[in-house]
């Protein structure tokens, strides 16, 4: 059974200059906030009355409790708070209900990675910093995990190949990636030089879109959405849609 808690926590900086550095300062934070017991997601942002919102997903009450007790001990979360006007501080808690007919008793993944086995890391990072603003969220000999674009981006790791995980071969495989404006990153790529598969164009299922490869050999599949041709909108799904009472399909769930 899922448990989750969405922590709402609204705010207003105590003074101007705090006020200007509160979005770096949260950001800054995020590495260590991923790292508490139980995080699942976070958003943060603010309106033009100059109020905050800061609004995080935890696997439980206890998880979030326990997060609220302790987490000012972590360097980076200290120095945001220290910019917050604790006395404008509201906190608010809601249950995340899931769907009775998908998680009542089978957890969905939190995450899921795609992960490549590769000898060079250092050509394939470049090309990602380059292309899609990448940081290293882990780095190790053998080991390495890319973030692309900023906090709560997509991620992409490589390993090094060993005896049980043989090296990517570059084919079979290929990654999306939705952007903002397609146009303008193809462009970029395409002035440095970079393989392109496919050509930037309008497709029917619904995108715009064109493919390149990194130095890996991934064929990234890179789209902005578009409006879905009427031959390809049948084939949209609404699969977390209830067809029977709540009740029903809890009772015909697997033990």
């Amino acid at each position: 059974m899922q448990h989750d808690v969405i922590e709402q926590v609204q705010f207003r900086a105590h003074s101007p200059e705090a006020d200007r550095r509160m979005a770096e300062a949260a950001w800054a934070a995020q590495t260590a906030m991923e790292q508490l017991p139980g995080y699942v997601s976070r958003q943060f942002g603010n309106s033009d009355d100059g109020g905050w919102v800061d609004l995080v997903r935890w696997k439980s009450m206890q998880h979030a409790q326990s997060a609220a007790a302790t987490a000012g001990s972590e360097p980076a979360i200290a120095a945001y708070f220290a910019l917050i006007d604790m006395g404008s501080v509201q906190m608010r808690h809601y249950q995340a209900p899931a769907p009775a007919a998908l998680w009542s008793r089978l957890a969905p993944p939190r995450r899921a990675t795609l992960c490549l086995c590769v000898q060079d890391f250092a050509a394939v990072r470049r090309f990602h910093e380059q292309h899609f603003n990448a940081r290293a969220t882990f780095e190790a000999e053998a080991y390495l995990a890319l973030q692309l674009g900023g906090p709560l981006a997509p991620e992409l790791h490589l390993m090094q190949p060993c005896s049980e995980q043989p090296a990517f071969a570059g084919r079979g495989m290929m990654l999306n990636i939705e952007l903002d404006d397609v146009d303008a990153v193809h462009a970029r790529m395409a002035a440095a030089g970079v393989d392109m598969r496919m050509p930037l164009e309008d497709h029917p299922w619904g995108d715009r879109a064109f493919s390149c490869v990194d130095p890996a050999g991934l064929e990234l599949y890179c789209y902005s959405p578009r409006p879905m041709a009427v031959e390809y909108a049948g084939g949209l799904r609404s699969p977390w849609r209830l067809e029977a009472p709540a009740d029903a399909i809890e009772e015909a769930l697997p033990a």
